[in-house]
């Protein structure tokens, strides 16, 4: 995943103070599982990439590698992120939360899992609708709907 680089955690920490070195950890610990995850899950699939994988390895494959795409790595994503935000120290009291940095970071990682879920739903949809993925133009069917 690109954007969530370490170089790139100075961006959550703009305006409040850095992550801590506890936070630090726990972030280190979220990207080794993360690492496991193939990038296709990030990237995700369209309409047209699932008809390829339909072409090239058959329609029964093509759902046995959506399944797997679902249930594995869409999943995997979102149980390392729950990992991290449980993983992340909390104080007691007042400062019974992680900082603002952690916070944002953990919401960006949601927002990015939530709009690869939303992606790879629609991917799934217009495949076995068999929908047009020309978004210039209003859905049609790709075939008359005689055959």
């Amino acid at each position: 995943m690109d954007d969530t680089s370490i170089d790139d955690l100075s961006k959550y920490e703009s305006g409040t103070a850095p992550f801590t070195a506890a936070e630090l950890e726990a972030i280190a610990r979220f990207r080794e599982n993360l690492s496991v995850i193939p990038d296709i899950a990030f990237k995700g699939f369209d309409a047209d990439g699932i008809r390829g994988l339909a072409s090239d390895h058959g329609v029964g494959e093509a759902r046995k590698m959506l399944h797997s795409f679902a249930t594995d790595l869409l999943n995997g994503w979102w149980l390392a992120i729950l990992s991290l935000k449980n993983d992340l120290p909390t104080g007691t009291g007042e400062s019974a939360r992680h900082s603002a940095a952690a916070a944002r970071y953990v919401a960006h990682l949601t927002a990015q899992h939530l709009n690869a879920c939303a992606k790879f739903e629609h991917a799934v949809t217009m495949w076995f609708l068999d929908l047009d993925t020309n978004l210039s133009s209003p859905l049609y069917l790709n075939r008359d709907e005689d055959e």
